[in-house]
């Protein structure tokens, strides 16, 4: 641990250096306004035609442009995804830059025979005829990306809307300024606007942009959103895509492997502070292993992040909460379990000044309890003892 921390926190004094007059360039944009909307929609619906005739050769050669876009992009989405969340190389490396670019390798080499037409059968009705199924372009998609992981969400559905022939405008978080600067870097390096463009600004730019006819919306998020989003397509028919967060169970009986059960659960639960939306929302756990799972997952964030809960906090391995109200609403949650008879077994201390809270361990947790209500989407992870699977 000590080697990678001290690289990055070397790698975070070089980047300042090698990105600060590219950043400075991409944080100039001023916000998209009603008209710059309605000038790219319709630049882009005129345009849609062309690029749903481009061949496979063609797509294969943008997503190679955006393979190399990215890499060649990598300082600067280091610092920017540092800037926002204190996210560590190491972790934006596997988790941002490396889920990307294996995408675009996968889409790759499998896009020729996704683009054939595919034989099926023919009905009684139609017979001595033949048919097929022929993938077409939807045309002009929206994608709506996260402040969770804003680069990842914003590439991965633009990957295979590329791959399907289609335009899309992306809109980023406003919470993540930097990555969606960084995130238009990208994408204006090898993309014309009447392509793909990205659109920023807060709620009312993706209201803005919710008034016209888009031929598919992807949206990540949340599912109070995520109704807003479905609400919004309806009116003109678009098909969506909602990739929502939910309260994800881990359970673990007693034949797991608790070593290797509590090494998992615990990177997981701690990566992007807990922000992640299939991240454990909490444990289920046999009766007769239920000790021996806390302590391992405690011991695991110990050996992971720090013994002490200082070192905790220092480690460059642990990011932060994004704003405020998140904070307030992750530490209200362990209060009000706390309160109702939880008990802490590990870690429970914050920062309102850093916007850091410890990974965090509850047990005895009762159904009462608003931590068992609502998504956590934070480093505190509530486990439960069970009796039987049935």
């Amino acid at each position: 641990m000590a080697p990678k921390a001290a690289f990055d926190r070397f790698h975070r004094l070089l980047i300042p250096f090698i990105s600060a007059i590219q950043l400075q360039i991409v944080m100039t944009a001023t916000l998209a306004s009603a008209a710059d909307i309605a000038r790219l929609y319709h630049q882009q619906r005129q345009h849609q035609p062309v690029v749903a005739r481009s061949v496979y050769r063609e797509r294969v050669k943008k997503l190679e442009r955006l393979h190399e876009a990215v890499l060649k992009h990598a300082d600067l989405i280091h610092d920017a995804l540092y800037k926002d969340f204190r996210k560590g190389i190491t972790e934006t490396d596997i988790s941002e830059i490396g889920v990307v670019t294996t995408e675009i390798r996968h889409v790759i080499r499998n896009l020729r025979t996704w683009m054939q037409p595919q034989q099926v059968s023919t009905p009684i009705a139609l017979m001595g005829s033949r048919s097929e199924v022929r993938r077409k372009p939807k045309g002009v998609s929206l994608i709506i990306a996260p402040w969770n992981y804003p680069v990842q969400l914003g590439l991965m559905p633009l990957i295979s809307a590329v791959a399907a022939g289609n335009c899309a405008i992306i809109k980023p978080s406003e919470f993540t300024p930097y990555s969606s600067a960084a995130l238009r870097a990208v994408v204006e390096s090898c993309f014309t606007p009447e392509e793909v463009a990205v659109v920023e600004g807060d709620a009312s730019v993706a209201q803005e942009l919710m008034q016209y006819p888009f031929d598919h919306i992807f949206f990540t998020g949340s599912p109070t959103v995520g109704k807003i989003i479905m609400a919004g397509a309806a009116k003109h028919l678009s098909s969506v895509t909602l990739e929502l967060g939910g309260k994800s169970p881990v359970i673990v009986d007693e034949t797991a492997n608790i070593d290797v059960a509590a090494a998992k659960i615990a990177w997981i639960k701690a990566m992007n502070a807990g922000q992640i939306c299939i991240a454990p929302d909490y444990v289920l756990v046999q009766e007769s292993v239920h000790d021996a799972l806390v302590q391992k997952i405690g011991e695991k964030w110990e050996q992971f992040y720090g013994k002490t809960p200082e070192a905790r906090q220092k480690t460059a391995d642990l990011c932060r909460i994004i704003h405020e109200r998140h904070f307030e609403r992750i530490v209200a949650l362990i209060e009000d379990g706390m309160q109702k008879g939880a008990q802490l077994r590990f870690g429970g201390r914050h920062s309102k000044s850093d916007l850091y809270v410890e990974p965090t361990l509850l047990t005895d947790i009762g159904e009462d309890m608003q931590i068992m209500h609502e998504e956590i989407f934070g480093p505190v992870l509530p486990v439960q003892k069970f009796k039987t699977l049935e």
